[in-house]
């Protein structure tokens, strides 16, 4: 659901599925703001950990996160990867879609993560269940964890387009 100003101004709630509507925010924002344009060579393994450590996360997350991040280069070659972590716009990185995989995460990193959900909700003035609610069927371990990972992730991914 989102909502659309007709020509005279009026606003219009326009429902719509999801992935379709995260398809043309993908296009706007990656076309016509020209971020699909930009260097995709300042993505690597090297300045993500550099940036993630920078941004102060655990040094285990950061290691398991480049593990996944190497098998993504195997698997879909360099330029692939770069693609793949552009295209992420606050999504979760496809290992960490598992809600079993996000609980074990919360469980490993469980302070880390409840700190970074406060900041997330200082920052958006949301709470976190309302940041949530597109996977609300998910148990909270793993709705806060994947919170935290999409957005996180996602900001080290914009910073270095930057």
């Amino acid at each position: 659901m989102f909502y659309n100003n007709d020509s005279e101004g009026t606003s219009n709630i326009v429902v719509t599925n999801r992935g379709v509507f995260v398809n043309k925010l993908n296009k706007f924002f990656y076309g016509f703001l020209g971020v699909e344009n930009k260097k995709l060579d300042g993505i690597t393994l090297y300045t993500l950990e550099q940036k993630m450590i920078d941004k102060k996360f655990p040094e285990n997350l950061i290691e398991e996160l480049l593990v996944e991040f190497n098998k993504i280069i195997n698997e879909r070659g360099e330029r692939g990867f770069q693609k793949c972590l552009v295209n992420l716009n606050y999504q979760v990185p496809e290992p960490y879609k598992s809600e079993l995989n996000a609980e074990k995460m919360y469980g490993y990193y469980r302070k880390w993560i409840e700190n970074e959900v406060v900041k997330l909700e200082n920052e958006t003035k949301l709470s976190w269940e309302e940041q949530t609610e597109d996977i609300e069927d998910l148990n909270i371990k793993a709705r806060k964890t994947q919170l935290v990972l999409r957005h996180r992730i996602s900001n080290v991914v914009l910073e270095l387009l930057d």
